[in-house]
């Protein structure tokens, strides 16, 4: 049987266990890698009976050459090896060709993420006397203190919001709630007031009644952002103008990173972090938190210092 037409059932397969489409492209760009190296590399003729082991071999081996990191290269062996265990699980093989295919090891990186000033540079880059600039600050600001995923800021409704929290829906269409701050409950109240008035002079200068989208953030035509690839630019775009470092990838995920470091600080457990976040298990979360540095540990460890407070 030929790999590509099975990899369009596997994909089918992910899309009806309801994988968000995002996923499901990282998926297939992941097995497309290595189907281009075999045609470019091995042979033309993709029967999944020829496929073994050594192919897999070669195939790291060269993205190893083309200097791609290792935590990149194990995440296209994951895609692959789910590929393959689901052939087995379906009993279209016996074994996969990647059973004793091992991950790399990866060097574990200290993630630098925002400080409390650049989070306010940030915020400040944006004012509140247009819509878009009212839209971006409260975006900002949402992600600060929420530390929720950028896909799942762009699922919230109106009607998922309350002057306390938030129903966000996350990975495998798992509700949760996170928690709204007095500050934050201010912000977007503001802001949806700017953006109601906004679209209510639109349509009456348009003379057009065009039904808008009930997202909460909603693009500049009044339809929800449709695409992660907006919010992430104008969070570059942002990150420039607030001059924040270089050594901090500025993008939407690090302001999770920037809300568990906060957390932490402020004292608040992993295990509840964890929970908020929306994270499956805690090693997920225990990746975060080395994103403090030595300096944010003392000060914090001072505060629970046992001569300190000797009662």
């Amino acid at each position: 049987m030929q790999l590509e037409q099975l990899v369009k059932e596997y994909l089918l397969e992910l899309k009806l266990e309801n994988y968000s489409k995002r996923t499901i492209e990282t998926y297939r760009q992941h097995i497309n890698k290595f189907i281009n190296f075999y045609k470019e590399e091995i042979a033309t003729d993709l029967d999944i009976d020829n496929i073994s082991k050594i192919h897999y071999k070669l195939f790291i081996s060269q993205l190893l050459d083309n200097s791609l990191r290792a935590t990149y290269i194990n995440a296209i062996l994951k895609s692959n090896k789910a590929l393959w265990n689901y052939l087995v699980l379906e009993r279209v093989l016996t074994t996969s060709p990647m059973d004793s295919i091992k991950l790399l090891k990866e060097d574990k990186q200290t993630l630098t993420t925002f400080n409390d000033q650049e989070i306010k540079s940030m915020l400040n880059v944006w004012k509140m006397d247009t819509y878009l600039g009212a839209r971006n600050k409260a975006i900002i600001a949402v992600l600060a203190d929420t530390g929720i995923r950028v896909s799942e800021l762009l699922t919230i409704k109106d009607s998922d919001l309350n002057e306390q929290y938030i129903r966000v829906l996350g990975k495998g269409s798992k509700w949760r709630v996170v928690p709204v701050s007095y500050e934050l409950n201010y912000l977007l109240t503001k802001y949806k007031r700017i953006r109601d008035s906004h679209f209510y002079t639109m349509r009456s200068r348009n003379g057009k009644a065009r039904k808008l989208d009930d997202n909460l953030f909603l693009s500049k035509t009044g339809q929800r952002i449709k695409t992660v690839a907006n919010i992430e630019l104008m969070i570059t775009q942002t990150g420039l103008k607030a001059n924040v470092r270089g050594s901090v990838r500025c993008s939407p995920h690090t302001f999770r990173h920037y809300y568990t470091v906060k957390n932490i600080q402020l004292g608040q457990d992993v295990f509840t972090i964890s929970k908020l976040l929306g994270h499956s298990n805690l090693s997920i979360t225990q990746t975060y938190i080395q994103s403090l540095t030595n300096e944010q540990l003392i000060t914090k460890a001072l505060k629970f210092s046992p001569l300190k407070n000797l009662e």
